[in-house]
Formats: structure tokens, sequence, C-alpha cells
């Protein structure tokens, strides 16, 4: 039960710190910040398969969906791919390697923005096609090297916290 307490509390700090956090943020005038919820997402897959990974990807996107004005879906798909693939490679990689996280974190972002772009080309739009895609393209390198340098920070953070919780 202590265990099914601490993962709705892990579960709210990770929304709170994803939508919250960044809306205070002092350089939020690029709308860069990390994307901690995807950074879960492959850190769980990555340590407990893909069964989880897929789980805990779908409950995450389909929140952002919820709490997000996205195209509705594209979220929870795009992280239960990401916690797929990454979950393939829990037998067969080094977990704690920076150089595996990084690798795992960069499919991740670059699944969640290709499906994010193809969706916003696909689906009509009343805003201006040229201004939308702009919009999303400009922004995808600078998010993905904020999430890059800060993975493995994270990543050891993470790897704390659950060994504090499972003993």
């Amino acid at each position: 039960m202590i265990t099914f307490i601490i993962k709705i509390i892990i579960y709210l700090i990770f929304i709170v710190l994803q939508f919250v956090v960044p809306k205070y943020m002092p350089f939020n005038i690029w709308v860069i910040y990390p994307n901690f919820i995807l950074m879960f997402i492959i850190y769980t897959s990555l340590n407990k398969g893909i069964i989880k990974g897929q789980i805990i990807g779908f409950i995450y996107g389909l929140t952002w969906d919820i709490l997000s004005t996205d195209i509705f879906g594209v979220r929870a798909l795009s992280f239960t791919i990401a916690g797929y693939l990454s979950g393939c490679f829990n037998k067969k990689l080094n977990k704690k390697q920076p150089i595996i996280q990084i690798a795992l974190m960069t499919i991740g972002l670059v699944i969640t923005h290709l499906i994010l772009n193809v969706m916003y080309m696909v689906t009509p739009s009343t805003d201006d096609i040229f201004i939308q895609d702009f919009e999303l393209s400009y922004l995808v390198f600078p998010n993905i090297a904020v999430n890059l340098i800060l993975t493995p920070i994270i990543f050891k953070m993470f790897s704390f916290i659950d060994e504090r919780i499972h003993g």
C-alpha cells in the first residue's frame, strides 16, 4: 500500500514539474524546459521492462493530452512507443551508462517530436500552417539539447529514489 501511495505522489510531482513549473521559469521565453515525464518513462521502461514502460508511457501521455491543447492522443501514442522501444533494451544494455541513457532519450525525443509534427501537418488547423510548422521546428533542437544534457543527472536522481523506495 505504501508503494502505491509513493507512486501516486511521484506521478503528481511529475505532472506539476511538467505543467506548472515551466510557466514560472525565468527563461520561459523560448518555452525550453526538460521533459521530465519522458525521462521517467524511459528510465522506468529501461529498468522495469516493456510492459511497465508502455503502461507508464500511456498513462502519462494520456494525462498530458488531457491537460494540454495538443491533438488528443498524440502524446499517449508517442510516449507508449517510446516506452516500448526503450523497454526492449531492458536486459540488453548497461542501464547505468550515461551514453546509453542519452541515446535512448534521443530516440524518445525524436519519436515524440516526429509524431507531433506529422500529426500537426495532417490535421486541418485554423492557424496558418507555415507559422505552426515553424513554431514546432525551431524549438526542437534546443529542447533536445536541454533534455540530453539533463538526462544523466535526472536518471541518477531516479535511481537514488528507486533505491530508497525498494530497499
